[in-house]
């Protein structure tokens, strides 16, 4: 059995347009899940609240970086509540400008550039795969192990009843 693989998306409204397409690609991949605030926000949620709950649940944190998202204050405090939880952050470039600050130092996917915006998404798409097998593959070898221990206090439970038949 695998598990759901969570991917917060950090994005300015005003580069919705841009993200949309790469955010229903990835949902091709099976058992991936994005919180995208545009969709996944209710009325009368309170918004610090299911935006910190949903990067804790993520796996991965992709910050759709532009120059709209460095003056954006809801994907600034999203980046520190991803680095305060040591999530795998990527940024994806939707335009010229650079990470600066706590995001200076981790290397960025560039979708700013037609020419390799398609290599770019390929790089993503296997990253995630790859990083979504390794959980299904831990949550397994976790499943595996209380299985067997499971059989072993079962085991050892039986010859206990069998040591006070004697």
């Amino acid at each position: 059995m695998t598990g759901n693989f969570n991917i917060f998306a950090s994005y300015s409204t005003k580069d919705i347009e841009k993200i949309k397409p790469i955010l229903d690609n990835l949902l091709q991949i099976e058992g991936i899940q994005v919180f995208f605030a545009d969709d996944d926000l209710n009325p009368g949620d309170i918004i610090s609240q299911r935006i910190t709950q949903n990067i804790t649940a993520s796996d991965i944190f992709l910050v759709f970086y532009s120059s709209s998202a460095r003056q954006s204050s809801y994907v600034q405090q999203e980046i520190g509540v991803a680095l305060g939880q040591n999530k795998i952050i990527i940024p994806l470039l939707l335009d010229e400008t650079k990470p600066t600050g706590m995001l200076a130092n981790i290397h960025y996917l560039n979708f700013s550039n037609e020419h390799t915006r398609l290599s770019e998404f390929t790089r993503l798409y296997n990253f995630i795969v790859t990083n979504k097998q390794t959980k299904d593959r831990n949550q397994l070898l976790g499943g595996l192990t209380l299985l067997g221990i499971g059989i072993l206090a079962l085991a050892a439970s039986h010859n206990d009843d069998d040591d006070e038949d004697d």
